[in-house]
């Protein structure tokens, strides 16, 4: 009888130890859930991060993303319902500048994902002197980017007027109307502006380099998930090589046709422009960069003040994912 109770105990045992194990190795096989803001499938510059996802870079890091499209990621950063957010870099300065302890650890997009868009029957820049120019705001930094342009390619902006209409839809509507001689676009808008006929004088290939799109994080929460951050990035990086490769192409057009709810066309086009514009970065952030964009801003009061960017930027994250 006691021979009996040993071998039962023995068996209960050994249940518990197999279950054990098995629970312990269904958390490790567990990805690790990100939950982020800001990432919008129709936008060009978002294109990576759905890439990542979908052809299972994240996955073979162990993580998942949970992503939210809204205009209010930066908000929701900083109040904590997101560990990261793909913002403007912009919008990041300035909430570090009102105290939001962020980090900027990778640059997603490092030019302007817009294309300049002249009503009919213009065709060229100098034809915007004594005209209306539609942008987001008035200043904003598509208002900025604008004049930076013009003034750079000679035209004397005391001739020219800006008109804030709204995003590219209502600026596109405004530009079909009759009511602005050229606006900035998304590239969505952009391909629809060109199939009525308008003409695109500007494409991303044409604006100043310069670090436009972001990935940022919480600084408390990346110090503490330091490996996470890194594997997020490497998956980017990935995503992004996987993109310039042409012989991708096909699949990824595919692929982002499905995911955007953009029609084949559009995505072929935006897809194209971005990848012979250089659009998506590969490279590590450089604190330079960021200053040239923090004093430009400052000059045109978008910024009160320059601020300490070298606690801003971190490039440790870059580093350790590109080790591997």
């Amino acid at each position: 009888m006691k021979v009996f109770r040993d071998i039962f105990r023995t068996f209960v045992l050994s249940l518990f130890a197999v279950a054990g194990l098995q629970l312990s190795f269904a958390l490790a096989q567990a990805p690790y859930v990100l939950n982020a803001g800001g990432f919008d499938a129709e936008a060009a510059g978002s294109w990576p991060v759905l890439i990542a996802q979908e052809k299972g870079f994240f996955a073979r890091d162990g993580i998942q993303l949970r992503s939210i499209r809204t205009d209010r990621a930066m908000m929701g950063l900083v109040a904590g319902s997101f560990e990261l957010i793909n913002g403007g870099t912009f919008a990041a300065m300035l909430a570090a500048e009102k105290g939001a302890n962020l980090v900027l650890a990778y640059v997603l997009c490092n030019r302007p994902p817009e294309y300049l868009v002249l009503r009919k029957p213009l065709t060229m820049l100098r034809e915007l002197e004594g005209e209306t120019i539609g942008v987001f705001q008035v200043p904003s930094t598509v208002h900025l980017l604008v004049k930076r342009h013009l003034q750079r390619s000679g035209l004397d902006l005391k001739k020219i007027t800006f008109r804030a209409t709204g995003g590219s839809r209502e600026r596109l509507a405004s530009l079909l109307a009759g009511q602005t001689a050229a606006t900035l676009l998304s590239a969505t808008y952009a391909f629809r502006a060109q199939e009525t006929g308008l003409k695109i004088i500007s494409t991303p290939a044409d604006w100043e380099q310069t670090p436009w799109t972001i990935i940022a994080f919480r600084k408390p929460w990346a110090e503490a998930n330091s490996s996470i951050v890194a594997k997020y990035l490497r998956a980017i990086q990935q995503a992004t090589l996987w993109l310039y490769n042409p012989a991708n192409f096909d699949d990824a057009r595919r692929t982002l046709t499905s995911l955007s709810g953009l029609n084949e066309s559009t995505v072929r086009w935006s897809l194209k422009s971005a990848l012979d514009s250089k659009l998506y970065n590969l490279n590590k952030p450089e604190l330079g960069d960021f200053k040239n964009l923090e004093a430009w801003l400052v000059s045109e009061s978008l910024l009160t003040k320059s601020s300490n960017l070298a606690s801003l930027i971190d490039t440790q994250y870059y580093d350790q994912a590109v080790k591997r």
